[in-house]
């Protein structure tokens, strides 16, 4: 139990450095490789691509879920403080990509998503015993008591999309 712990704090303490914005040049006349290497890239982040649109210059991803701490091959999270956010709460991440930059180049943009829940009874004596209330007329139309709101924006995680779209690009023919 405390060898599993301490890997447990490990995994939690270790986390890659960001640097930079989520900013990220395109070469002149290198706009389809940049856009093929931000697919590639967000597929290696294992996040889903939902939409695509060449001609606008957007690529947006399915919200992806992580266990945090509990997930140590995922590598959504940056630092110690997103692994247990991400462990403690419901939350998602979206990713879109866009490149409408004035000087040819492009942004990442990633927003954290927390599942909220309507209806919830906290008990005074034990958060066990919460409960939640539901309206019958609403789940019967299929509407639930859980929402999504955007809560922060991931900037580590954009940043490190960003580097990996430029070393992509880099290395496309």
């Amino acid at each position: 139990m405390r060898l599993a712990f301490s890997i447990l704090t490990l995994v939690t303490l270790v986390g890659c450095a960001a640097k930079g914005t989520g900013d990220f040049a395109v070469p002149e006349g290198r706009y389809e490789a940049a856009f093929e290497a931000s697919r590639e890239v967000l597929h290696r982040y294992r996040f889903e691509v939902e939409r695509v649109d060449a001609a606008g210059g957007v690529i947006t991803t399915r919200d992806k879920s992580s266990a945090g701490a509990f997930a140590p091959w995922d590598g959504d999270q940056t630092t110690p403080a997103q692994e247990v956010s991400d462990l403690l709460n419901q939350q998602r991440r979206r990713v879109r990509v866009t490149f409408d930059r004035p000087d040819g180049g492009g942004h990442v943009h990633v927003t954290v998503y927390r599942v909220q829940q309507a209806g919830v009874r906290l008990n005074s004596k034990s958060a066990q015993l919460a409960t939640t209330a539901t309206d019958p007329a609403l789940t019967a139309r299929g509407v639930w008591a859980g929402y999504d709101v955007p809560v922060t924006r991931d900037a580590e995680l954009e940043a490190r999309i960003a580097r990996d779209i430029e070393k992509r690009t880099a290395k496309q023919p």
